[in-house]
């Protein structure tokens, strides 16, 4: 009889409330529940064991470092005062030590690269060269994908400065990486977000801007025309905003992309102060379509007016759909979860009390395979407030989950730029590894998916910036995975079909036989670096079987890379 009346109450529950997102106030976990960070803070595995940490700046200037335990508690590292307030923070391994470093800036006050040490219990500080800017948003990415991690930093009052990486850390201010400047006359200003994606899928990180400039009432000027640096693969950026249907011409404090519908391309959240905020959905073909109007929250996204500050899209109740967290300087800031139909259901009472959350930046903060909060408060824009930031940690439900965690080989360390592919029964599930997003915070590298009912996952398939694919099949389901750059290649040789590359190892001449030679449209050959050391044309594919002479190159391990019938082949080779 009650196992009856158990059903009958499950049959009548709506669904919505089956899959509503609750957090409960866990600062209790923290080793110092004091903190007042302001804007600036984020999430990242700092101590290289596998889980997420805690990055803050109390006062937006003293660097505290809450270690993740594995038994829910956290240790404390109190660095101390990295010199001025910061506005912007950021996270990367930019000297490949195995640790994670720290870049943060403010208004003109010197932007501040902390290194890790070779055990990562400690950071030594340097201040970038010139030139002294009003820092507002800060990206690491490898701009010229060259296997270094470089540092991109939006500048309030004029060109955004990029910094070279030369593979040890040291960062030079280089315009040759990319050129910011507005495509309409302007003294450039007016930078704010910033999030660098592959929003074509072809295969290369582009590059969005948030342009705001508080009392230009212009729509046409230059300092509020929203900017997408559309990346030709060489390096070469275009600015393509209108093009693609980005520009609306507002006064735009912060973007996202994710895609919202499983269809395999990145679709945007945009945050407005002067219009209503917006949602798009890529079209497939490089442009994207305003939905704002049939998402079901259009009211509330209208109803934020001037004070949206942060927009974040995870998938909060692992149910195979992101969902979208926008922050506010007011009372009205929203967690919408997506119904997996391009609308989206305001969540009433996600957090406990009557929070404004000003800034936030997420990651599983503490293993449990749900996305969890760590909130920020703030006095005006970015000052902090003397309210304390708030760990908020994800109720969660029944519902399955992966995540993926990257080691770049020939790529960045941090596998920043990869983009990570799921399957199974759901469809295809797609993340892109990024070190700094929205607006002065950043996020998990750590790439996270929720399952819903699903108990398998067909497989997980990593594409990282060198071209290099890494493919898992059938992995275990509600744990994480680490990949590792081509860990996952044959190491004797690969073989679709009749086409097989052989012998491996190999000392003087590597054979390329079989029936698919005449489909193969390239081949390319890589070092361990990511240096393209041999390319074979399509023209001479002639017969069944190639010869590409190898007996010049020094001993070692090399990455071949085969295009054929449009599917993208990779094969670790080793030289004798």
């Amino acid at each position: 009889m009650k196992r009856n009346l158990l059903l009958l109450i499950l049959l009548i529950i709506p669904i919505s409330l089956l899959s509503q997102v609750t957090f409960t106030n866990s600062n209790s976990s923290l080793n110092n529940s004091n903190v007042n960070s302001g804007v600036a803070i984020g999430v990242g595995d700092m101590n290289g064991d596998g889980l997420d940490d805690i990055v803050r700046l109390d006062n937006s200037s003293s660097l505290e470092i809450e270690y993740q335990n594995a038994s829910g508690n956290f240790t404390r590292l109190d660095y101390g005062s990295i010199g001025g307030s910061a506005w912007g923070i950021c996270i990367a391994d930019v000297d490949e030590n195995g640790y994670n470093d720290i870049i943060a800036g403010g208004a003109y006050n010197g932007i501040k690269l902390l290194l890790a040490n070779s055990d990562g219990s400690n950071y030594s500080s340097s201040t970038l060269s010139n030139p002294s800017i009003f820092v507002q948003n800060i990206n690491f990415a490898d701009i010229d994908n060259n296997g270094t991690t470089d540092v991109f930093i939006c500048h309030d009052d004029g060109v955004s400065s990029p910094y070279s990486n030369n593979g040890s850390g040291s960062m030079t201010y280089d315009l040759n990486l990319i050129n910011t400047a507005s495509t309409e006359p302007s003294d450039n200003s007016g930078n704010y977000g910033s999030i660098w994606t592959d929003y074509d899928n072809d295969g290369d990180l582009d590059l969005y801007i948030s342009k705001c400039r508080l009392g230009v009432s212009d729509p046409d000027d230059g300092r509020r025309l929203n900017l997408m640096f559309q990346n030709d693969g060489s390096g070469n950026f275009t600015e393509v905003a209108p093009a693609c249907g980005l520009q609306p011409k507002a006064q735009s404090w912060a973007a996202a992309f994710e895609d919202i519908d499983n269809d395999g391309d990145m679709d945007c959240v945009l945050i407005n102060h002067d219009i209503t905020s917006m949602i798009f959905e890529n079209t497939g073909s490089g442009s994207f379509t305003d939905i704002t109007a049939s998402s079901g929250i259009s009211t509330q996204l209208s109803g934020l007016g001037n004070d949206g500050i942060q927009v974040i899209m995870e998938d909060f109740n692992n149910d195979t759909y992101v969902d979208i967290f926008i922050t506010s300087k007011s009372s009205d800031f929203y967690l919408f979860t997506n119904d997996g139909d391009n609308t989206f259901t305001e969540e009433t009472t996600p957090f406990p009390g009557n929070d404004n959350i000003q800034s936030a930046a997420v990651g599983d903060l503490n293993n449990d395979g749900f996305v969890d909060v760590i909130a920020g408060y703030a006095n005006g824009f970015n000052g902090p407030s003397s309210t304390d930031d708030r760990l908020y940690l994800n109720d969660g439900n029944s519902n399955n989950w992966s995540k993926v965690k990257l080691n770049g080989v020939a790529s960045n360390i941090n596998g920043i730029g990869a983009r990570v592919e799921i399957d199974g029964t759901w469809g295809t599930q797609i993340r892109e590894v990024r070190s700094g997003e929205s607006y002065g915070t950043v996020n998990s590298m750590i790439s996270h998916f929720g399952l819903a009912s699903a108990t398998a996952i067909t497989k997980i398939t990593v594409k990282w910036p060198s071209g290099t694919e890494d493919i898992v099949l059938n992995p275990n389901i509600n744990e994480q995975i680490e990949i590792a750059e081509g860990e996952t290649l044959n190491i004797s040789q690969f073989e679709i079909g009749e086409f097989k590359v052989s012998p491996n190892p190999v000392t003087s001449e590597l054979v390329i036989s079989g029936s698919k030679i005449a489909n193969l449209q390239s081949i390319e050959l890589y070092d361990i670096t990511g240096k393209k050391v041999d390319l074979v044309q399509p023209e001479n594919f002639e017969t069944q079987r190639f010869v590409i002479k190898v007996s010049h190159l020094n001993s070692g391990l090399y990455l071949l890379k085969a295009i054929v019938d449009s599917q993208v082949l990779v094969s670790k080779i080793i030289k004798e």
